[in-house]
């Protein structure tokens, strides 16, 4: 296999000193071109704010453009009142008399609702299944008399076999 070449930023990488290839979290980077000319002008206002608090926000560029050169602000032009319209205002409407009917609605009567749907005779009540006590009672009357019944026609056809 030939050697195939190396980028820039890893030639950088292996030929620097060990110890110094990676930079560790926690360790200071190293200072910038820009900071290096900031510090070297630390009497500039601008500059002093910028190293204290960050990039200057663009309101204070507007601000310092409305300053003159010692620093102190212009004076204020004096605002002329704005001219008299050319055309005369509308006349002011009066307001419409009340008439006799302006008054609050009457609220209408309400129509009688219509009468509740009455109840079917022998449907239950609820939704449950009804109860089979009636029922039970017969069946076992009916069961009984004829067993009954089957006895006698049984001790009674016997003799006649």
């Amino acid at each position: 296999m030939g050697a195939e070449p190396l980028s820039s930023g890893v030639r950088a990488v292996l030929g620097a000193p060990r110890g110094r290839r990676f930079s560790r979290p926690g360790a200071p980077l190293p200072p910038t071109w820009e900071q290096l000319l900031l510090a070297q002008m630390p009497d500039n206002p601008r500059v002093a704010y910028r190293q204290a608090r960050g990039q200057i926000p663009p309101w204070m560029d507007a601000h310092l453009a409305r300053l003159t050169e010692d620093g102190t602000p212009r004076p204020a032009r004096r605002r002329e009142p704005a001219p008299a319209p050319e055309h005369a205002p509308t006349p002011r409407v009066p307001r419409p008399r009340p008439a006799p009917d302006d008054g609050p609605t009457r609220p209408r009567p309400r129509p009688e609702p219509p009468p509740l749907p009455r109840r079917r005779p022998g449907r239950p009540h609820s939704h449950r299944r009804p109860r089979k006590h009636g029922r039970t009672a017969w069946r076992l009357t009916a069961y009984t008399l004829a067993a009954l019944v089957g006895a006698l026609a049984h001790h009674l056809a016997a003799p006649l076999l």
